[in-house]
């Protein structure tokens, strides 16, 4: 009787093991998608300000007083010469901004990244509560699991 409640035990640690290596790896899936969803975001801002910058007009040195139709969460700052172009991300009074400086219209256009954070941020609270659900139906699964190999080999 013995062998047998030790074999049981010790195939029950194996279903104790296997769940806890497949919260692991729901952790490391919730983890990455996050990532990959803040990646999309930040690759869908730079192809925002890059579009809206290929509509920019070359300065024109005998009218510097130009017009230009951005949507109101954009900055552009036209400049005289850029030391920095590309992409690149800046600080500006504790607010975090995407920057793309076309080298060849000498503007600089700028938007927030706050959007992508609060959208991170949210998606992030979904994926916790779904994690947290998922390790309360596992831990759930395995008392069950293990109660009811109990009360088949009558194992106390």
């Amino acid at each position: 009787m013995e062998s047998n409640e030790i074999k049981m035990n010790q195939k029950l640690g194996e279903v104790r093991n296997y769940g806890i290596v497949l919260l692991l790896t729901l952790l490391v899936l919730n983890m990455s998608t996050l990532g990959a969803l803040h990646w999309i975001e930040t690759n869908d801002l730079r192809a925002e300000l890059a579009g809206y910058a290929e509509t920019l007009p070359i300065p024109d040195i005998n009218n510097p007083d130009q017009t230009i139709n951005l949507p109101e969460d954009i900055i552009a700052l036209r400049t005289k010469a850029n030391d920095r172009f590309g992409f690149y991300e800046t600080s500006i009074g504790g607010q975090d901004w995407l920057v793309y400086a076309d080298p060849n219209k000498h503007y600089v256009l700028m938007k927030s990244e706050i959007g992508i954070q609060e959208e991170t941020k949210s998606f992030a609270i979904a994926l916790i509560a779904l994690y947290i659900g998922e390790v309360l139906l596992l831990i759930g699964f395995w008392f069950f699991i293990r109660n009811k190999a109990r009360e088949v080999f009558d194992v106390i």
